[in-house]
């Protein structure tokens, strides 16, 4: 008997794990997005000072362009929309179905752990609510949860 109750906490456990996955999923994307972000500056950076040698030597190295560069940037923004709108897609499916919850506390909690990035204190804070309270109602919040299917 012991040992079907610990399974169906092990169920619960991993469903609301699965769930967490999937609220925080839409910041994969946008972390994509920043990282490519930064490689672009750093491409940019890299084309406004050069590296020169101070020689007046022939260089046997093949000298790119300008053409390869703006091939190269265009890459790099093209894939930053594509995260970008992959992120804005991600949060607005989030925020929809957080919004399907019938509580508004619940509502709450999920919203700015899950969307606006809060921490346990600030959320604390925000609903004027103890730590420990937050976190049952994160808890109900996460059984109430239905996580969007694939079709």
């Amino acid at each position: 008997m012991n040992s079907g109750i610990e399974q169906q906490k092990q169920e619960h456990k991993n469903e609301n794990e699965e769930k967490k996955e999937y609220l925080l999923s839409y910041k994969k994307y946008r972390q994509q997005a920043d990282r490519l972000e930064e490689q672009l500056k750093e491409v940019k950076i890299g084309s406004i000072f050069p590296k020169h040698m101070l020689s007046d030597m022939p260089k046997a190295k093949k000298k790119k362009d300008l053409s390869d560069y703006i091939v190269q940037c265009e890459e790099l923004e093209n894939r930053i929309i594509i995260s970008r709108k992959r992120a804005i897609e991600r949060f607005s499916e989030v925020q929809r179905q957080i919004e399907l919850l019938e509580d508004e506390n619940e509502k709450t909690v999920l919203t700015l752990r899950y969307l606006r990035n809060y921490n346990w204190e600030k959320i604390c804070e925000w609903v004027m609510y103890s730590w420990k309270q937050v976190h049952r109602i994160h808890l109900k919040a996460l059984q109430n949860f239905e996580l969007k299917k694939e079709t």
